[in-house]
């Protein structure tokens, strides 16, 4: 008996029995959970004890934490990037960029396993690299499309933004789960300083720059598509 339509299949595309099916579903909620709360330390073992199964059972669906990550977090990267076009298509520029942040730094404050796999890279693969930095060209258009409205100051550039989130999600690690939602009240000051204001004061220091973020995160530009 298969039951396709409740939990996935096996690389070899065939349809998973319905308990095996459920099986991979009751580990990958408990990864998510687990790898949310204490990052990608944890192990499969950890994963199995969480989720009330077997070692056995987790090791057969997933040989590796790789394999694992990639099947928990390629759902989420995509999210993210439709969250970036959905932006895109915002026609306030800087209420497009706003949106992207708050629904970005949400998912990494809350989500420690992700904010892991998207700033750091670790326990990384092909795809998941592919999505990370399909990212970056979403990001330098929210920005050009703001600065150019005359809604957000000259001197912040694309290469400033994974630093504020990455910032923003280690205050909420900072309350220890105290205030998890702290990161509200930093970003709405951020949001202040972005703004162009007639007033505002000249940035004395330098971003990072596109390069030394991408090289920091592990990021990867994918290939320029062939015309």
């Amino acid at each position: 008996m298969t039951d396709s339509s409740r939990g996935g299949t096996p690389d070899d595309g065939r349809p998973l029995r319905r308990d095996a099916a459920l099986n991979r579903e009751r580990i990958l909620h408990a990864a998510r959970e687990i790898f949310g709360q204490h990052g990608l330390g944890v192990t499969l073992d950890d994963v199995a004890r969480h989720a009330g199964v077997g070692v056995g059972t987790v090791y057969r669906r997933f040989p590796t934490k790789e394999a694992l990550v990639r099947a928990l977090f390629e759902h989420d990267l995509a999210l993210r990037q439709k969250s970036a076009e959905e932006a895109l298509a915002q026609p306030d520029p800087w209420q497009g960029l706003v949106d992207f942040l708050m629904l970005m730094t949400a998912d990494l404050a809350e989500n420690r396993g992700l904010h892991e796999v998207i700033m750091l890279g670790n326990h990384s693969s092909a795809p998941l690299e592919t999505a990370r930095g399909g990212m970056l060209p979403f990001l330098e258009e929210l920005i050009r499309r703001a600065q150019e409205s005359g809604q957000l100051r000259e001197e912040v550039t694309p290469s400033d933004i994974p630093v504020m989130v990455h910032m923003l999600s280690q205050a909420t690690q900072f309350t220890q789960g105290k205030r998890p939602d702290i990161w509200r009240r930093y970003i709405e000051i951020l949001l202040n300083g972005l703004r162009q204001r007639p007033d505002n004061p000249p940035l004395t220091t330098p971003s990072l720059g596109n390069e030394t973020v991408e090289q920091v995160m592990g990021l990867v530009r994918p290939a320029p598509k062939a015309e």
